[in-house]
């Protein structure tokens, strides 16, 4: 069975178990798979699944996750992680299709703008930062989740992350770097195209489509925008008073819809635990 369909089948058992269990195994898949972060997926995938189903099979006969597999599900995870072989490869290619994808994401709004020029460098080095971000967060998420379960720890996790994302913006908008390239209207909107086209790949390949649901509203108001800037007739009407503010409009629509998304997945979640 390949790994998405283990994950899928994870997450339709899941639905099965009782509230006190789900938290308990929800915490414990969560763990591992943040902490087996160069393990070998497709093998924690299975060992994820099997726990589950044994856990299942508990339920039935009365007894809780935390009765079958103990008081102290910070070891049960660690033991199951040792005996994880080390798959550097697949996590490359996590990380090189995350690092893809947050790129792409950065670059269409960079399209929708009236710049003829675009910062390679800074496009680069600033995706490469955020990849790095997301993963330093979600390591220390897994360090603090069975060590430190306070609402200090959340809050010093929203600081952590939210002083990483002003660094972002830094990086993104006050650093300059030599290597730019000048864009013609005929070669961004077919990088507009080709960057919809590798996004959308990336989208279907990923086991986690509820992480990138929120980016699809400005990705593809941005991808219009752009477009449609690069078309001399238009061009003219936005490239007016009237016309910017009418496109900055439609922009912070798509900032708004990906919030709400974000928001409504947060709170299905919640539910969920």
């Amino acid at each position: 069975m390949k790994t998405n369909k283990i994950i899928e089948r994870n997450a339709e058992l899941q639905e099965h178990l009782t509230k006190e269990n789900k938290k308990y195994y929800g915490n414990l898949l969560v763990y591992i798979r943040v902490m087996s972060l160069i393990r070998d997926e497709k093998k924690s995938e299975e060992m994820l699944l099997e726990i589950l189903e044994d856990i299942l099979e508990a339920q039935e006969h009365g007894q809780s996750a935390e009765y079958y597999l103990g008081k102290n599900p910070k070891q049960v995870a660690d033991n199951i992680i040792k005996e994880l072989p080390i798959n550097v490869i697949d996590t490359i290619k996590i990380i090189i299709s995350s690092l893809g994808m947050l790129c792409l994401m950065k670059l269409i709004p960079i399209f929708a703008s009236f710049e003829e020029y675009i910062d390679i460098g800074n496009f680069l080095i600033s995706g490469v930062y955020l990849v790095f971000l997301v993963i330093a967060l979600l390591l220390f998420m897994g360090y603090c989740l069975y060590r430190y379960e306070s609402k200090i720890m959340n809050i010093i996790l929203s600081l952590f992350f939210g002083l990483g994302l002003v660094v972002f913006f830094l990086l993104s908008f006050q650093l300059n770097t030599g290597l730019q390239v000048r864009l013609s209207n005929n070669l961004g909107i077919f990088l507009i195209l080709l960057a919809l086209l590798i996004i959308s790949y990336l989208f279907n390949k990923t086991n986690e489509k509820q992480i990138w649901i929120p980016f699809i509203p400005p990705i593809v108001i941005s991808a219009i925008a752009g477009i449609i800037i690069r078309i001399n007739f238009f061009r003219t009407i936005i490239n007016t008073s009237d016309g910017r503010i009418g496109l900055a409009i439609v922009l912070i629509i798509g900032l708004l819809l990906q919030y709400l998304l974000m928001w409504f997945i947060y709170r299905k979640l919640k539910k969920n635990d």
